[in-house]
């Protein structure tokens, strides 16, 4: 079938399914979407609550959690480990399906009975000292982070994927083997490096930029096996040290110098047009290892791939908010090591799985939550395997009739408010807009303002003057006015490699490294190099200042 353009229903702009798109569609046996690919990007994150967290109780052990889910919501929720027991049976929630209704209505009542996870990790059963975290797995001593697997010693942090990655803080879309890394996004192979980005086999190395192989570096861009080199002018060893300590970086004010006067040196230097190594035929950025990849971010080790927005080891899918370990998966948000999951959330270890929620090591369900360890469920309602597979067929049909068959979930059956989910992170609206777009919104977030003990002019300048008083003040962030507090062991990391306070509450700052992210959105551009006329997909929006080159213009500068 040729490419076709299409008008999208949700924001009615124009946007194009490709010839091959329409094989995939034919191959899962799914109509087209009829949302674009950045509406039903926005529809999936308004289901994602990575970093909201609230105090209520369990409603079956009736111990104290962190959750989600605010207790003023008429849910159901349990602790991780009365979820994951025996002790319950999601299948006493079965019902028939009733072909008189719409099938989301029916889920949502289904969704609104069946108990939810508190938060969707595995503290306690994989993962130890790890309450306030979401979607974290086999991991220790994690403390304010969500993405993070086979990690140790994490805090304040997005997306953070191990092996052997451990005392991280403040950073974003890390990969393997990291170690004392701090306010950085994008590494991998990095040791003891403050303010780094998109580099990768960096250390002991500060406020470097698109750096590889790189040791003892500081405000760097672009450079290649270097070391000793300040703002990319080589030094000796003591000329080096001299000029760093100059800088004062135990300091929040020497930081925010460096901050600034890096900023000003990265936009001098020429930036590759996306970020892609090792790969073939593939748009996008940030994307390691991977062949035939469209329109895909922060992925590693993925194969014929459209619309990924992190990920690893996937293959021949599309529209994955993340996702590992799957195939032939369609419209997911977290559907690892699955096969033909289609419009999933939460759901890991499935098979030939459709319109699922919180469902595990499972196989032939549609439209069921919690469901673990089962097979042939029908709105959690088990069948014999001749009675499921009419069933389903019937089912899908109806679900064709009504325009619902090929859609994932919609916004307005999210237990979260659109201020609660990682779609106001990277797709901000005021209350009046999400309203209006037929999200919900949440008024009671958890936070506290008005009541800062310690005012931000008298924390200390320098971390050494910092003693462990401060443990017991309550600081109020300079940019949103909410309150937050040090701990311990965020202390203690920031003594060990002489980091000052920070003065902004994590949300705002984990804010600041997404939107210094470029977005989830391809722009057609000409590199920028006189004479050059190479064309590319980018990520640079054309009104942003950097200049931007293409493949060998950029290597052509740097090597």
């Amino acid at each position: 079938m040729d490419s076709e353009v299409r008008k999208c229903v949700s924001c009615k702009v124009d946007f194009t399914i490709e010839s091959d798109d329409f094989g995939f569609y034919k191959k899962i046996n799914v109509p087209p979407p009829t949302f674009c690919p950045e509406c039903r990007l926005v529809r999936r994150l308004a289901w994602r609550n990575d970093l909201c967290f609230y105090n209520r109780t369990c409603d079956l052990c009736g111990k104290n959690i962190v959750s989600l889910y605010h207790k003023d919501k008429k849910l159901t929720v349990y602790c991780n480990k009365c979820w994951w027991s025996d002790k319950w049976d999601p299948k006493s929630y079965g019902r028939d399906i009733d072909f008189s209704r719409p099938f989301f209505e029916q889920f949502r009542e289904l969704q609104n009975k069946v108990p939810l996870m508190a938060l969707f990790n595995d503290d306690g059963v994989g993962s130890v000292n790890c309450e306030y975290t979401q979607n974290v797995t086999f991991a220790r001593n994690c403390y304010m982070v969500a993405m993070s697997w086979h990690t140790e010693d994490i805090m304040y942090s997005y997306h953070i994927d191990g092996p052997n990655t451990r005392d991280v803080v403040d950073c974003l879309d890390l990969f393997y083997y990291l170690q004392f890394i701090h306010d950085s996004i994008f590494l991998e192979y990095c040791y003891n490096c403050r303010n780094c980005y998109y580099s990768t086999g960096l250390n002991d190395c500060m406020f470097c930029y698109d750096c590889k192989g790189c040791s003892n570096c500081f405000m760097c861009v672009n450079l290649r096996q270097k070391k000793y080199c300040i703002l990319n002018k080589q030094y000796t060893k003591e000329e080096y040290e001299k000029i760093l300590a100059s800088y004062h970086l135990d300091t929040y004010s020497g930081v925010e110098r460096a901050k600034k006067e890096f900023t000003e040196f990265i936009l001098q230097h020429p930036h590759r047009f996306a970020n892609i190594r090792n790969s073939v035929n593939s748009t996008g950025t940030c994307l390691l290892n991977c062949r035939n990849m469209k329109d895909s971010y922060f992925a590693i080790d993925c194969e014929n791939v459209r619309y990924l927005v992190r990920g690893t080891h996937i293959k021949n899918s599309h529209d994955l908010t993340p996702g590992g370990e799957t195939t032939e998966c369609y419209e997911g948000l977290t559907t690892d090591h699955g096969y033909r999951v289609l419009f999933a959330i939460y759901s890991l270890k499935n098979q030939e799985a459709s319109y699922v929620e919180n469902c595990h090591s499972s196989k032939h369900l549609f439209g069921c939550s919690a469901i673990k360890h089962g097979q042939y469920c029908i709105l959690n309602k088990e069948y014999s395997k001749e009675e499921y597979f009419k069933l389903r067929d019937k089912l899908i049909e109806y679900m064709k009739e009504t325009g619902e068959y090929g859609e994932f979930f919609p916004a307005s059956m999210s237990n979260f408010g659109y201020n609660e989910t990682m779609a106001q992170e990277y797709f901000p609206l005021t209350k009046e807009e999400a309203i209006k777009k037929g999200f919900k919104w949440w008024d009671e977030i958890q936070k506290t303002t008005d009541k800062g003990t310690l005012k931000d002019e008298e924390i200390p300048d320098s971390i050494n003057d910092v003693d462990d008083s401060i443990l017991n003040e309550i600081l109020t962030c300079v940019e949103c006015g909410r309150n937050y507090k040090i701990v311990q062991n965020e202390l203690n990391f920031y003594r060990k490699h002489s980091i000052p306070i920070p003065r902004k509450c994590f949300y705002c700052r984990n804010s600041e490294r997404i939107k210094f992210e470029n977005p989830f959105k391809l722009w057609h551009r000409t590199c920028m190099k006189d004479g050059c006329k190479n064309e590319f997909e980018t990520n640079y929006a054309p009104e942003r200042p950097e200049i931007v080159y293409c493949e060998s213009c950029y290597n052509k500068e740097v090597y």
